[in-house]
């Protein structure tokens, strides 16, 4: 991938980032705590169909794209195969709805089954662009999904409301950016068929097989905890903390995967090339980075979140416990550290089954931990259940992936990051702010003084590359 096409592919997962938090923002306050409770647990089984059934699909098809000799065959056979299920689950789901046996509210079930199926439609092509390196077409596809879900959301919250309404139109967002690929949902008229093929068929087994343990864990890990809190809180709570927990997620996650997507292509180059040295070094300053990053994010994030959840959410969300915004903001911090520096040594040598094993932990551990901690405190409990079930996987995933890169972060590297913090976290402490320009010059602010304290500090040598930039 060119340096303009890694920069496109940037700027446009912060676009789309940017305009799913504006899309939450606007669909948590037009639905309200216990709407959204419905809306999260109905998103929360489409994300089971996404993620555990359809992830492996598309890892396959990015896995496979780069073999033209069955390139045609290898797209009917995966597109027939998600079709397939999704309409299958789509009936299943329409079914349940009418005889009543759905656990959600009506139609619920069914309009999350279509979501499913819209998303992974649009997954699957984003992914066939991005095969076929179209980044301009896969840029498109991004951002007009996300442009088209707040606008859609916002005519369908004006017009009907309800969770269901939003659902209809997340669906209908997803559908017509997925059809924006085009020639992906064209299938060739001289396609050779070889859907029967036992070469093909067990390629795709040995490689998609395992994917689905993983993504199992991964979805368990991403969307247990609202499973957990339906059983033991009044749907209002589930949705408060849903709204809190999603905003941290497209925050935090975006930028740590941001930083992984500058970073992760040049640690694979490296280890390709077999220079384990380079790739130490580069560990090295990857985690230095990330140090300097994740710290002033989490904390700051944390800090700013009682001034930032009235003003977007609404007044339902004035008197949330300290504690769950101290712990969903470290949960988030702490989901990023482990997937995107922690694991990156287990992906680098393939030892696919530890990590698994270290998702399994994270998920298994946090979900136990969030059920016996939330009848004592609440939904802060779920949050610490999740973190310290973070903390366990990350353990275990510095442990199996020893011999492959040492996580060494140099002190002169540690100390400048964690003084600015300081910083930073005492202005955020003794500023009040009430509105959104308070909020915003508070933010300003906070961000100069851990940029100025970072440069006073000479933080990886910064003071004398911008000399000699300037020079």
């Amino acid at each position: 991938m060119s340096l303009r096409a890694s920069a496109a592919y940037i700027a446009t997962r912060i676009a789309s980032g940017a305009l799913a938090m504006l899309t939450l923002a606007l669909v948590v306050r037009g639905l309200g705590p216990e709407r959204y409770g419905q809306l999260t647990l109905a998103l929360a089984a489409a994300a089971a169909v996404t993620l555990v059934l359809f992830n492996p699909i598309n890892a396959s098809l990015a896995r496979f794209y780069a073999e033209a000799d069955r390139r045609e065959a290898l797209l009917r056979l995966l597109r027939r195969t998600m079709l397939g299920m999704g309409l299958l689950l789509v009936c299943v789901a329409w079914g349940l709805d009418v005889l009543g046996h759905s656990p959600f509210a009506p139609w619920l079930l069914l309009l999350a089954a279509c979501m499913a199926l819209a998303q992974g439609m649009f997954d699957f092509s984003g992914q066939y662009l991005a095969a076929a390196q179209r980044s301009a077409r896969y840029s498109l596809q991004f951002v007009s999904k996300a442009l088209m879900a707040c606008v859609f959301c916002v005519l369908a919250l004006q017009i009907a409301g309800g969770a269901q309404a939003v659902l209809v139109a997340m669906t209908m967002a997803f559908l017509l950016a997925a059809l924006l690929a085009g020639d992906v949902w064209r299938p060739a008229a001289n396609a050779p068929d070889i859907s029967g093929n036992p070469v093909l068929r067990r390629d795709l087994l040995a490689f998609g097989g395992p994917l689905l343990l993983t993504s199992l864990l991964g979805y368990l890990l991403l969307w247990g905890d609202r499973y957990v809190l339906e059983r033991l809180v009044p749907l209002a709570e589930l949705g408060r903390y849903s709204a809190v927990m999603d905003l941290a997620q497209q925050t935090l996650g975006l930028i740590f995967s941001g930083l992984c997507t500058a970073w992760y292509p040049r640690l694979v180059q490296a280890w390709g090339r077999g220079e384990g040295s380079e790739v130490q070094r580069l560990y090295e300053r990857y985690g230095a980075l990330g140090l300097a990053i994740s710290l002033p994010a989490g904390l700051g994030f944390a800090m700013i979140l009682p001034d930032v959840l009235p003003l977007l959410y609404g007044e339902a969300f004035t008197s949330l416990p300290p504690a769950l915004l101290v712990l969903v903001s470290a949960a988030a911090v702490m989901a990023g550290v482990k997937a995107y520096y922690c694991d990156q040594p287990l992906l680098l040598a393939k030892r696919v089954w530890w990590h698994a094993a270290s998702i399994g932990l994270s998920a298994g551990g946090g979900l136990v931990l969030a059920w016996l901690l939330v009848p004592e405190m609440g939904t802060p409990g779920a949050a610490l259940g999740l973190l310290l079930g973070q903390c366990a996987g990350a353990v275990v995933s510095l442990w199996a992936g020893r011999g492959v890169l040492r996580p060494r972060i140099p002190f002169g590297l540690c100390w400048p990051p964690l003084c600015a913090a300081i910083l930073m976290g005492g202005l955020l402490w003794i500023w009040p702010a009430a509105g959104w320009l308070a909020v915003l010059s508070k933010i300003m602010a906070a961000a100069g003084v851990y940029g100025g304290a970072m440069l006073m500090t000479d933080f990886d040598g910064v003071r004398g590359r911008w000399r000699r930039r300037l020079a």
